[in-house]
């Protein structure tokens, strides 16, 4: 089956376009198609005309080119015959929004039993049904909602790969948007009758040329898939991310009705997923920190280096001692330990501030610099800890209201970090006013959470990717600490 045609159309046409209702999923998926993306778009319609201009076609055989994929919005029934003339006119794949299908049991069922074997048997690329489809910009994007509706994510690194289509929507689409996470490509599988997590891992690993990170949220594999998806993970040097939903009793019995899924037990689930070095997110929060953490040291290929954190080893740097504090008492739980600086160390950084902070500050880890703290003594102090290779990660704790730190701080912590090439996380208020500074910042990759807890949790995230990318080049060089 050919995905490219999924992603990257040339062409594309819409049946269930609608004349009468404005606000019917084809026609917001035709005029979406035409006014916002850089896909030829041609809608149907059997008794012809337009509407805004676009001509309608009476049938697939009379339109001027055959499109790589037909996204249908019909009813189901009407939804096979479609799929037969995919057949016919050689149209190679499509995404079906309908449901009516395996999620309602019954008839259903043997409804996506017959289309599984014309898929199958002719090598059309079929995705859904009962699912919004793609979103890849700037090519196409079949969200069946209108533009003024939804929030759309910015361009980047992550594919992210949707059982339902309301939590790509509102829990990824939304928040991604808000913390400034890139999407390559994202994709609502609803029923996966024929293209599944499976196919997508596999596409996006091996074909996709702009993805690194591959996210999921499923509420189970695929009956029989899961071990070609824990190979394939295994074997992917991109980095793979399961969040699974319907792990409980409870969760179980939503998804049958949901997208027919069969959920999995927890811990069994947890040690595949280990074992396949595949990260799993144990909350929403933590699965956005993660990409978040991911997609901006994605920008630029191995900003640095290969081992970007290892042991866990980390210094914290705070302009309050109290941020300082809480994220201290967080570092066991993730796995991290704040390194011990020497006497002539802490020496070296005293020297390093400016005479009045210099005598109030704290030079243990966490640092704390205090609020009499100048733009010079933050990147001062950044540059001589990124000296230091024992220090793999930095956690800056950066507060913008002491009235010494301008708002170019985020440009110089940024040169400096070009230059040393030392990873740093910081913590800044996504607050509107310090937009400038956390701008500059991420241009440099240098990621930017607005809790201590995510900051933390980004460090963590680091260390088990690195761990995880190590293990699948059987590049096994620590011990366990």
């Amino acid at each position: 089956m050919d995905l490219e045609k999924l992603f990257r159309p040339k062409s594309m046409a819409v049946v269930g376009v609608s004349k009468s209702n404005n606000l019917s999923p084809g026609r917001i998926i035709l005029l979406k198609n035409e006014f916002e993306m850089n896909v030829d778009v041609y809608g149907i319609h059997p008794t012809g005309g337009a509407i805004e201009g676009i001509p309608l076609y009476k049938s697939l055989d009379e339109l001027p080119v055959k499109p790589d994929i037909l996204a249908i919005a019909v009813g189901p029934d009407d939804t096979l015959s479609y799929i037969e003339q995919c057949v016919q006119y050689d149209i190679p794949a499509s995404i079906i929004i309908g449901g009516g299908f395996a999620e309602i049991g019954g008839k259903g069922i043997e409804r996506q039993q017959k289309l599984e074997k014309i898929a199958f048997e002719n090598d059309i690329a079929v995705l859904g049904p009962n699912c919004i489809g793609v979103y890849s910009p700037p090519l196409i994007d079949t969200v069946f909602l209108p533009t003024e509706r939804i929030t759309r994510p910015p361009k980047g690194s992550v594919a992210l790969i949707s059982q339902s289509g309301g939590v790509l929507i509102d829990q990824f689409f939304v928040k991604f948007k808000e913390r400034n996470i890139g999407v390559s490509t994202a994709v609502s599988i609803g029923n996966r009758a024929v293209v599944d997590e499976t196919m997508l891992l596999e596409y996006f690993s091996k074909v996709d040329p702009d993805t690194s990170n591959i996210a999921f949220y499923l509420e189970g594999f695929k009956e029989d898939g899961a071990r070609k998806f824990l190979n394939l993970a295994k074997q992917s040097e991109d980095t793979v991310i399961a969040y699974f939903g319907g792990i409980t009793a409870q969760g179980k019995v939503a998804t049958q009705s949901h997208t027919a899924s069969l959920g999995g037990n927890l811990k069994v689930l947890s040690g595949a997923l280990k074992q396949f070095y595949i990260i799993q997110p144990h909350s929403e929060r933590e699965l956005l920190t993660e990409l978040k953490v991911f997609d901006v040291l994605s920008h630029k290929q191995k900003p640095f280096g290969q081992n970007t954190v290892t042991f866990g080893d980390v210094a914290v740097l705070s302009v309050s001692g109290g941020h300082g504090v809480l994220c201290a008492d967080m570092l066991k739980d993730y796995g991290l330990k704040a390194v011990q600086f020497s006497d002539e160390e802490k020496e070296d950084m005293y020297e390093l501030m400016n005479p009045v902070a210099r005598e109030i500050a704290s030079f243990n880890n966490p640092i704390d610099l205090t609020g009499s703290v100048l733009d010079k003594d933050i990147e001062s102090i950044i540059e001589y800890l990124s000296g230091l290779e024992r220090i793999e990660c930095i956690l800056l704790l950066l507060l913008p209201y002491p009235p010494n730190i301008s708002f170019q701080i985020g440009r110089r912590i940024t040169n400096v970090v070009a230059n040393k090439r030392k990873p740093i996380i910081t913590f800044i208020p996504y607050v509107e006013k310090y937009q400038m500074i956390i701008e500059s910042l991420e241009i440099g990759n240098i990621p930017v959470f607005h809790s201590i807890k995510e900051v933390v949790q980004a460090a963590s995230a680091l260390k088990t990717r690195t761990r995880f990318q190590n293990l699948k080049r059987e590049n096994i060089f620590w011990e366990d600490r």
